[in-house]
């Protein structure tokens, strides 16, 4: 028995609360509010915390500044707790600074696709009634008021000094909204709370502390010893702020654990591994598609990369081959998965170590504040082994769509999550398919409606189907076909460019196909894609 890991495991004790008619699990020891996670900033003070390009920021350093923007965004702007605050920049100190700044102050983070149109972004602005926007574009509708980019650099940088706020807030109250494009393509937000977001953050920090007790166990050691060897992780954030796995897995997480965060503004593998050996990385969060870029570099033995310990892959589904090979390139290194989504405040399930290796086909295990049911079209709760669409509740789940009237949740609290899966008789999740029609390329979600919505809106476009193809880099590659008016004059490559003008850069299709005849429709006018994509594939 392990008593330095006994000892290390009650902090993460599990009560039961009502919600509703029903009861949810959370952590017994926990923070109340988001701003708590802050103080961190005091507690780690000269400890590097942000590392991108020429600029490197302490936690000191970044309460600083953070302050600065904060009492700005109060005083000048007059926004107050529960205020909703638009955050559309790329991943940045400036991203990590604002979000500090706009929670310190009890008002709430809406996270935006910085690289969305224009359309999109000014409808999760103005939907959910946002107060204000930090932005570096020019094409906000004229209606939201803004902070650019270099306003807000050059509040960062004043030389006021300030406090930093902490707000307190109820556990049930709105501490940031995240958005998911539903099946209509205009994307919903999900209003995540605070005991919601920190119950999550808590969950992360405990598959943490389980990575190093495997750890501790591979090297004949305690929990205890190893964990005071261990140096601060120091996580490449590859992922996107707005997505959670970037801003609760890597930025908040890092927070809470007095680590550094080295961004990289756009995926490059070769650059990835300099940064990994000169930073000393020890966490490599990455989509498949990633870990094989880096697998396949010629130069990848000439890097450093011992401190790597930790290794996640998520996103899509990891191929066997694939984790095997990332396993023999660093056999020391502790690998995990997880399945997940926004409405969950990410984590649903996870897996780590070997268990991982032995499973590579599974998602995991549902974490310990989450329930997880597998049902029919009726409702109906399957046995072990059986498919069926997968539904959960818990704690970790957001209170509504803030922009929707739609209540998504059933009379008992549960959440219909539109993927197919099953749960074997070890209580492992398996997802095999997805109810939505969705593509994820390079760990992107990409729903073929919005995209199909964009090549409608040409007008030579008769009607259009998107759909999904195997890739071997990037898993899926979404693709489309196209059928003109009849005096319609298209070009593959017009309709690629229209939708790089209308959609983030990673949605448009790789290719389009034109064709004349109309597409195959069923009895109710839907598009039957099978017939579809088979034509496609026979072309």
């Amino acid at each position: 028995m392990d008593a330095t890991w006994e000892a290390a495991a009650a902090a993460f004790g599990i009560r039961e609360k009502p919600r509703g008619g029903h009861k949810i699990r959370v952590f017994a020891e926990n923070h109340a509010y988001l701003s708590q996670v802050f103080r961190r900033l005091e507690t780690y003070g000269e400890r590097e915390f942000i590392v991108h390009e020429d600029v490197r920021l302490t936690f000191a350093e970044s309460r600083t500044q953070a302050a600065r923007l904060a009492h700005h965004l109060a005083n000048q702007c007059a926004i107050e707790p529960g205020d909703r605050v638009g955050l559309v920049l790329p991943n940045s100190p400036e991203w990590m600074l604002s979000f500090i700044a706009i929670s310190a102050i009890g008002a709430v983070p809406a996270l935006i696709n910085a690289r969305a149109g224009a359309d999109e972004v000014n409808h999760c602005l103005t939907s959910t009634q946002c107060r204000l926007c930090i932005h570096q574009r020019n094409d906000l509708a004229a209606e939201i008021s803004d902070l650019t980019l270099a306003e807000t650099q050059r509040i960062l940088s004043g030389r006021a000094d300030h406090p930093l706020p902490e707000t307190p807030r109820g556990p049930d109250d709105e501490a940031l909204l995240m958005f998911t494009s539903g099946t209509t393509g205009l994307p919903k937000g999900a209003s995540l709370s605070h005991e919601g977001v920190l119950t999550a953050l808590k969950t992360i920090e405990y598959s943490g502390a389980l990575i190093a007790k495997g750890m501790a166990e591979a090297f004949g050691m305690d929990y205890g010893t190893l964990a005071g060897m261990r140096p601060p992780p120091v996580n490449l954030l590859i992922f996107p702020l707005f997505h959670v796995s970037g801003c609760h897995a890597v930025f908040l997480t890092s927070l809470l654990q007095g680590g550094k965060v080295v961004l990289m503004t756009r995926w490059n593998a070769q650059e990835a591994v300099a940064l990994m050996a000169r930073e000393r990385v020890t966490a490599f969060p990455a989509v498949p598609t990633m870990h094989r870029d880096l697998l396949r570099l010629e130069s990848l033995a000439e890097h450093d990369l011992s401190s790597l310990t930790s290794l996640s892959v998520g996103g899509q589904a990891t191929p066997p081959a694939l984790l095997a090979d990332i396993h023999r390139a660093f056999p020391s290194a502790v690998m995990g998965t997880g399945y997940g989504m926004t409405e969950s405040n990410g984590t649903v399930t996870l897996m780590i170590g070997s268990e991982f290796i032995d499973n590579p086909r599974s998602a995991g295990r549902p974490v310990a504040t989450v329930d997880v049911e597998v049902r029919d079209d009726r409702g109906n709760a399957l046995p072990a082994n059986t498919t069926g669409e997968i539904h959960i509740r818990g704690s970790t789940l957001m209170t509504a769509y803030a922009n929707s009237e739609h209540d998504p949740f059933d009379a008992d609290g549960w959440f219909a999550t539109g993927d197919l899966g099953y749960l074997d008789g070890d209580g492992l999740v398996y997802i095999v398919d997805r109810k939505t029609d969705m593509v994820i390329s390079g760990g992107e979600n990409i729903y073929c409606a919005e995209v199909e919505r964009v090549l409608d809106q040409h007008p030579s476009v008769r009607e259009s189907a998107a759909f999904g193809l195997p890739d071997e880099r990037l898993g899926e590659k979404l693709v489309a076909t196209v059928v003109p008016h009849a005096d319609g004059d298209l070009t593959e490559a017009a309709l690629i460019d229209h939708c790089v003008g209308r959609l983030a850069k990673h949605k448009a299709p790789k290719q389009v196909r034109i064709q004349r005849r109309p597409l195959p429709r069923n009895a109710s006018g839907k598009t039957i894609k099978a017939q579809v994509k088979q034509a496609y594939l026979a072309q």
